[in-house]
């Protein structure tokens, strides 16, 4: 719990800080994709790696493996060096007969530290599919927030995020019956390219 709250305050100031930047800013566009020919995509593309801890340990932590694919919000662009990209991720998690499939839409709202690292913060949505040996397998939504670093060298990218997950239904049974959900924290590798 301790671990949770203290995510969420961290969350709770970056936010903070992207509404005095977002404030201060002189213009905002709405769906570049339409209305700014100077707009572009972006696109990045990497592969994840990186551990998942459940809150509930009738299930096992371990390692999760996938890919992310992300670009510059269609939908509005933000003035100045501040940055709006949508990461949609396919994580898998699979150990001791349960395999757990992820899929996540998280928008960022990143800011330059440096000419070449960006710290990035935001929500997400998402959807889980949890596979037990027993039968039960099914999608569960899943709401998400996380932090990250992304660091490029020339077109390659070197990051690292903490995302916390919560599942919306308490669908797997464990030993003696009880419905858990699969709320997780994350810590999560990546490398990548930019096009």
């Amino acid at each position: 719990m301790k671990k949770t709250f203290n995510v969420l305050t961290s969350m709770l100031a970056c936010a903070l800080l992207s509404t005095t930047a977002l404030a201060s800013s002189d213009k905002l566009v709405l769906f570049p994709i339409f209305t700014d020919d100077k707009w572009e995509p972006n696109i990045e593309v990497a592969a994840v790696l990186g551990y998942v801890d459940y809150d509930k340990k009738n299930f096992d932590d371990g390692t999760i493996y996938g890919a992310e694919f992300s670009f510059d919000c269609p939908v509005f662009t933000l003035p100045g060096d501040h940055l709006l990209r949508q990461q949609l991720s396919l994580s898998q998690y699979n150990k001791n007969g349960f395999k757990v499939t992820t899929i996540e839409m998280n928008p960022y709202y990143f800011v330059n530290v440096t000419d070449k690292l960006v710290l990035g913060f935001g929500p997400g949505i998402g959807g889980v599919h949890g596979d037990p040996d027993n039968g039960q397998d099914q999608w569960l939504f899943s709401v998400q927030a996380g932090a990250g670093l992304k660091y490029y060298i020339d077109d390659f990218i070197i990051g690292a995020d903490l995302r916390y997950q919560w599942t919306a239904e308490k669908n797997f049974s464990t030993v003696g019956g009880k419905k858990e959900d699969l709320d997780n924290m994350r810590f999560l590798l990546k490398a990548g390219y930019r096009f």
